[in-house]
């Protein structure tokens, strides 16, 4: 049976007006069970999320979003929504890596570099040296002008012993 969509957008706004978020959020994901390509109700949700200290949720509420724009091919839009995921968990390396890699398709090689260096640091200070070795090399494909970033990718490579 179809929810009334007017009326559980009413009763959520009026839920928010009391300060109820937690039921609120409950509402709105009533509705965008039933229209799930609902981007800006679905990005609302996400927002409600971070209001109510679930960032966890909300991150994976943004992730859905951008995943969702990024392969429909609105590459700004879902360059934004991970930049969102980004200001509220810093180090999402889903996020990282899948905002370096739109800027890499739209062209933006200086902040996809700043992108993946970030990330090959983090992964670095992790300890996963391949993982970081693989984005090095990914930096040194990037700009064929680069040669420091280029020689940065071998150095990387012979550090994790793949000749």
């Amino acid at each position: 049976m179809a929810i009334d969509r007017a009326a559980t957008l009413k009763n959520a706004e009026k839920l928010l007006r009391q300060g109820k978020i937690e039921p609120a959020i409950a509402e709105y994901l009533r509705l965008v069970d039933e229209q799930p390509r609902d981007w800006n109700l679905a990005n609302t949700i996400g927002d409600l999320y971070v209001r109510a200290g679930q960032v966890d949720r909300a991150v994976e509420q943004y992730t859905r979003i951008a995943d969702s724009l990024s392969e429909e091919g609105f590459l700004p839009k879902a360059s934004a929504i991970y930049k969102k995921i980004l200001k509220i968990k810093p180090n999402d390396e889903t996020a990282l890596l899948k905002s370096g890699e739109i800027a890499e398709a739209q062209g933006l090689v200086a902040d996809a570099k700043t992108t993946f260096l970030h990330l090959a640091e983090q992964r670095r200070r992790r300890g996963d040296r391949q993982a970081a070795a693989h984005l090095l090399v990914l930096l040194g494909a990037l700009d064929p002008g680069d040669v420091p970033a280029q020689r940065r990718a071998a150095v990387a490579l012979l550090e994790i012993d793949d000749r």
